[in-house]
């Protein structure tokens, strides 16, 4: 390309993105994310009144507080980890 064959600079770069139109911003979807906190935080409160249940009653913890631990907790884990891979791809052009 030689220095003649370049178009004036009052023209825009027709590759470039008009700045009259901005880009279309989607909204964030927070959704998952808050659902894997609750359902995390619920399981790390079933683990803690697991933990403390014996200390405070003198007696093991209910089968419902342990079953609660292992069923909310990593259920919130994975929900995170969806959103977080989810969160790391590429927008779609």
């Amino acid at each position: 390309m030689t220095p003649d064959a370049r178009p004036p600079a009052d023209e825009p770069d027709p590759w470039a993105p008009h700045a009259a139109e901005p880009a279309p911003v989607r909204p964030r979807r927070r959704g998952l994310f808050i659902a894997a906190l609750v359902v995390f935080a619920v399981g790390v409160v079933f683990t803690v009144l697991a933990a403390l249940t014996p200390f405070v009653l003198d007696r093991d913890a209910p089968t419902f507080l342990y079953l609660g631990a292992m069923v909310f907790t990593p259920v919130g884990f994975l929900l995170g980890l969806l959103y977080a891979i989810l969160g790391s791809r590429p927008p779609r052009v």
